[in-house]
C-alpha cells in the first residue's frame, strides 16, 4: 500500500501508478470507478487503460 493521501472520491488510498500509453505523464491513478471516471475524464485513460510500468513482460 502507498503512503500519502486518500481518495477523495472513495475515501481510501486506491491508487496506483500508470503511466499514458504515449509517455506524456505518469503518476498516480485511482482505482474506485468515481476516481477512474474522474482520470477518464482528465487524460484519457484509466488505470485499465493505462501502462503498468511494474508489470513484467512474460514469454
Amino acid at each position: 500500500m502507498m503512503a500519502g493521501p486518500y481518495c477523495r472520491y472513495c475515501g481510501h488510498r486506491c491508487f496506483v501508478y500508470r503511466v499514458l500509453p504515449d509517455g506524456s505523464w505518469a503518476g498516480h491513478m485511482a482505482t474506485c470507478p468515481e476516481g477512474a471516471a474522474h482520470d477518464r475524464e482528465v487524460t484519457g485513460h484509466d488505470h485499465t487503460t493505462a501502462t503498468n510500468p511494474n508489470r513484467t513482460s512474460r514469454s
